[in-house]
């Protein structure tokens, strides 16, 4: 599920709108820890969050210059 990074066990930076493993459980989530990630997950998931905060960083340039 899409939420907000903060928090999160897998080494994504804070502030970004990633997709997390999450449980739901009377309509409050939380993170699922401590899943195993394998060398080509890990490159994977760091390149995803550097075109994400690319992404995030030009939206805010944009909108500043506005």
């Amino acid at each position: 599920m899409g939420v907000i990074s903060d928090g999160n066990s897998y080494g994504v930076p804070d502030d970004l709108l990633y997709s997390f493993p999450v449980v739901i459980k009377n309509k409050t989530w939380k993170f699922v820890e401590g899943l195993p990630i394998n060398d080509f997950s890990r490159e994977k998931m760091d390149l995803t969050a550097k075109e994400l905060t690319e992404e995030k960083e030009t939206a805010f340039e944009f909108l500043s210059s506005a």
